[in-house]
């Protein structure tokens, strides 16, 4: 990467003005698989406002019992980490959903 800024600054090209700082974090969803529709819908509307944007959304039907896993990857500015948070507590809030956790949870298979 450093190169790559040298290269930059030889060339005569500027550094572009401070980006400010970003934050990914992931957020796992449980639900019946019935509910997918309107859980997905929700997770939209409920995790997306200014400057919280939604990158990345999967939806694992592996689970249990008729069971889904949602994971939901969010790119979240540091100083709208509360706002985040709160949002993430009315999600949870939702009848359809039954747990809510950040961070994943991998199962790793051992040979």
């Amino acid at each position: 990467m450093r190169l790559f800024h040298l290269f930059l600054r030889r060339a005569g090209v500027q550094p572009s003005a401070a980006r400010p700082a970003r934050s990914t974090s992931r957020l796992t969803v449980v639900f019946p698989r019935e509910h997918l529709a309107d859980v997905r819908r929700r997770i939209y509307r409920d995790l997306h406002a200014d400057g919280i944007q939604i990158a990345q959304l999967s939806i694992d039907y592996g689970e249990s019992a008729g069971m889904v896993r949602a994971s939901v990857t969010v790119d979240c500015p540091p100083p709208l980490r509360p706002e985040l948070m709160s949002r993430a507590r009315r999600l949870q809030s939702h009848p359809g959903i039954h747990e809510i956790h950040w961070g994943t949870q991998r199962r790793h298979a051992l040979n």
